[in-house]
Order: C-alpha cells, then structure tokens, then sequence
C-alpha cells in the first residue's frame, strides 16, 4: 500500500505541541498514525511494523533495530526505545501508533519500491523453498523406500527365525555361552594378574638368588685361603713335633744305650774278676 493510499483512508497527524506554559518552556514532539497488517513505519532507525496472530486475531506491534528486535506492543501497551515513548492501539483492523520524545524525530514509510523489491526477495526465497522442498520430497520417497525394504527384509527374517527349529534352546545356549564367557574372561583376568604377580616375584627372587651366589663365592674364596693358611701353618707345626720326637727318641736311644753300656761293662765286671 503506498503512502497516498494510506492517507486516502486512514489520515497521519503530525503534530508538534510546544509547551504548557510559560514557567516550563517544555517541547515535546508527537507522531501518531494507523498502519494495516505487514504495513511499517520508519522512525530514527526503528522499523515499526505492525503484525497478526492467525490463531487469535489480535494485533501487535513489533519493534525493530537494525541488528536486533527490541520488543514487541500487544493492544494498549506502551513502551520506552531508544529514548521514544511508544504505544499501540487496535481499531477496527488497524494498528494506532502514538509516538513522543523530548526532542525532534524523523518518520518515514516503505515506499512501493520497497514492497516491490521485498516482494521479488520473496518470490526468490519462496523458489528457493520450492526447490529445496523438492528435494526433501526425493529425500522422503528415498527413505520410504529404503523404509519398506527393511521391513520386508525385517519380515523375512522374522519369518526365518519361526521358522527355525528349537530357536528358544538355542537362545539359552546363547545365553549361557554369552555367561560362561564372561566367567572365562574374568579367570583370565585374573590369571593374568596372578602369572604378573610370579614374574615380579620370579625376578625378585632371581635377583636374591644372584646376590647369595655371589656371597657364597665369596665366602668360598675366603674359606679356600683361610685353610691353605691353615694347612701351611698345621704343616709346620707337625714337622716340627716330628723333628722333636726324632731328637727324643734319638736322645732316648743314646740314654738306653749308654745305660746298657754301663751294665753289660758292670756285668762283665762281675764274670771276670780281676
């Protein structure tokens, strides 16, 4: 709808009403109008844009910034953006939008060469729907079909298992192999921990087995040269025993001889007398 059409059936006051008494010198600069469903309106940057609720039929205006929605005015509610004070109104299909600030503001309205160019963006943007609307169709009929493959495949193979003999005992045959399975797992497992255990006292007791050998050599060696001393020094003290008996019995010898020198001479002595 363009801006004669809107002032053709419903008219927009702009007015300005510059103070309320000559004590306050106060300015306040006001804007109302009317605005149908998806018509908008331009105000220092805001878009007001007037919108409906399909389901309940009631009217809201919408608040925009250029990056952001700042709020939203259902029927008599009023607001405060960006330093506007705004309310909203319904009558008889329209949208009544009052707007006052303390200070000047500009307004302006979507031209026909905006809906137009907003229209052709639509018309792009609904064929972008339709093409990619086609497509989920393709991808939907796909999915049905791959969808009604597997439940037939589903059906044969329930089909096949009923069809088998004693499928229950085999399932506790499952069920039992599935246990002793795990048990088997665990014995392992703790098979495992128990030959870990041995390797560590295996090596422990392998290290210990080497430090005693070495000991042992050791105490060996120590004990090799301490009786080769001992030999030496028994040796010695044997040849001397020996050499003292020789003498003594030497010596004992000489005594026994010259005591039977001396009798054998006594003896003759008495036989032949001089």
């Amino acid at each position: 709808m363009s801006f004669r059409g809107m002032k053709a059936l419903v008219p927009i006051l702009i007015y300005m009403i510059i103070g309320f008494g000559l004590a306050s010198a106060a300015s306040f600069y006001k804007w109302s109008g009317s605005l149908e469903v998806g018509e908008s309106v331009h105000v220092e940057g805001l878009t007001l844009t007037v919108d409906k609720n399909n389901a309940t039929g009631e009217l809201a205006l919408i608040i925009r910034a250029p990056d952001k929605l700042l709020g939203l005015l259902k029927a008599s509610e009023s607001g405060e953006f960006e330093g506007l004070s705004i309310s909203f109104k319904e009558f008889n299909g329209y949208g009544i939008i009052d707007i006052s600030s303390g200070t000047p503001f500009s307004v302006s309205f979507t031209t026909s060469e905006d809906y137009q160019k907003q229209i052709e963006e639509l018309k792009q943007e609904n064929t972008a729907l339709r093409a990619e609307n086609e497509e989920l169709k393709k991808e939907v009929q796909s999915l049905t079909a791959e969808n009604k493959k597997l439940k037939q495949q589903v059906s044969e193979l329930q089909s096949k298992l009923e069809n088998q003999p004693n499928t229950a005992e085999l399932r506790t045959q499952i069920t039992n192999l599935t246990k002793e399975n795990r048990e088997l797992k665990a014995q392992l497992a703790n098979l495992t921990n128990k030959v870990n255990q041995l390797k560590a006292e295996n090596e422990f007791l392998s290290q210990q087995n080497e430090e005693y050998r070495t000991m042992i050599q050791n105490l060996l060696k120590e004990t090799a040269q301490g009786s080769e001393q001992d030999y030496i020094e028994q040796a010695k003290k044997e040849r001397l025993i020996g050499s003292v008996l020789l003498k003594s019995i030497l010596f004992a010898g000489a005594i026994v001889g010259l005591i039977g020198y001396g009798l054998y001479k006594k003896k003759r002595g008495w036989e032949y007398p001089l």
